[in-house]
C-alpha cells in the first residue's frame, strides 16, 4: 500500500479508480463519486505519490471517523493551477478542537500529507465543522 504498482504502471487516474473500488468493497454503506477533469500527462510525475497518499489518509479517516455515506473525491484543473479534493456528508469536527485535543483524525496522518503536499509545491487545507462534513483540499499552483 505505501507504493502500488498500479501508480507506476498505469498512473494516478486509474490508481484512484482502483483505490476507491477498493475501498468502497471494503466499506459496503459509504459511496464514492469519482471526478477527474485532467489528462494524466498534466499531473506532474512528482505530485502523484502525494495525492495517492492524501487520498489514501482521508479515506482511512472516512471509513473510521465520519460515518458518511457518500464521498466525492475530485482532481480538477484550476485556473490557479490543479486541485485535489475529497469530501464527505458525515459528521464532521472542529479541527482546532481536534488538534488541541490530539484526536485521532487531526493526528500525524494529517500532518504528514499537510508536509507533503507543502513539500511538493502545494498548499493542504482541511475544512470541517460538526454536523457539517468534512473538506480535504490540496492545490498546486499551474
Amino acid at each position: 500500500d505505501l507504493w502500488p504498482y498500479v501508480l507506476d504502471d498505469l498512473g494516478i487516474l486509474a490508481t484512484i479508480d482502483w483505490y476507491c473500488r477498493e475501498f468502497e468493497k471494503n466499506h459496503p454503506g459509504i459511496t464514492i463519486e469519482r471526478q477527474d477533469g485532467l489528462a494524466e500527462n498534466e499531473i506532474p510525475s512528482s505530485t502523484k505519490i502525494v495525492i495517492y497518499r492524501i487520498m489514501q489518509e482521508t479515506l482511512s479517516n472516512v471509513g473510521k471517523y465520519s460515518r458518511a455515506s457518500h464521498v466525492s473525491v475530485r482532481l480538477m484543473k484550476r485556473d490557479h493551477g490543479m486541485e485535489f479534493t475529497i469530501e464527505d456528508i458525515g459528521i464532521g469536527f472542529d479541527p482546532e478542537e481536534a488538534i488541541a485535543k490530539r484526536a485521532p483524525w487531526a493526528g500525524l496522518g494529517l500532518l504528514s500529507i499537510k508536509a507533503r503536499t507543502e513539500l511538493s509545491g502545494g498548499s493542504f487545507a482541511i475544512e470541517s465543522a460538526k454536523g457539517k462534513g468534512t473538506t480535504v483540499r490540496a492545490v498546486w499552483p499551474a
